[in-house]
């Protein structure tokens, strides 16, 4: 063989990755997609909504649902996880601000009031133990920074540490479960005068 010529094999593997590429891009799609049509699905029509609703949602096939989601609890985790990564990519972003915790805080509650109370009937954290630990252990690490500029800021109050600022999403997420707006506003409210020294007005 000459010199410069190629290496069949060598060929073969590059054919072989530029065609599995738009494979993967547009499996990527359909689970984006779908993790996007579940979380208004569930945020729409509560736990139960047939997940085929979902496939229709999403535009894709039943068959490419059950590939990526077995069951609607594998959805709901996906969908988990997906807004801790929002959370952390937020918190990466407010780093050093001394109103950090307090824009995270309430970009969490916004999440919380997005739709989730439907997800968390499907799957309530801490019914997988290992994603429940693995979810806090990340948000856990996300406020701890931010806690502590708050804090050295003033306006964290000084007895409130990381485990009250994660306790106060679930006593939030019963005021939103109510569904009216001033019991969300009033949910709001009592977690920011637990833990930051000046409440909203």
């Amino acid at each position: 063989m000459s010199p410069e010529a190629p290496d069949r094999s060598v060929l073969s593997a590059i054919m072989s990755t530029e065609s599995e590429r738009p494979l993967r891009q547009d499996a990527a799609r359909n689970r984006e997609r779908l993790i996007a049509a579940a979380r208004r699905a569930f945020a729409d029509s509560g736990p139960d909504v047939p997940l085929e609703e979902i496939a229709r949602a999403a535009g894709v096939s039943r068959t490419t649902l059950y590939r990526n989601f077995e069951t609607r609890e594998q959805l709901a985790a996906e969908i988990y996880t997906d807004n801790m990564d929002r959370i952390v990519h937020r918190a990466a972003e407010l780093a050093g601000r001394p109103d950090g915790l307090v824009a995270l805080v309430d970009f969490v509650l916004d999440i919380q009031l997005s739709g989730n109370q439907g997800l968390a009937r499907v799957m309530i954290p801490g019914s997988d133990r290992a994603l429940a630990l693995a979810l806090g252990g990340r948000f856990r690490a996300a406020l701890e920074p931010l806690l502590e500029v708050g804090r050295r800021a003033g306006v964290l109050r000084p007895e409130v540490d990381v485990e009250d600022v994660m306790l106060a999403f679930p006593m939030a997420a019963a005021g939103f479960s109510l569904g009216s707006e001033e019991a969300s506003r009033r949910a709001r409210r009592m977690v920011h005068r637990a833990l930051f020294a000046t409440a909203p007005g």
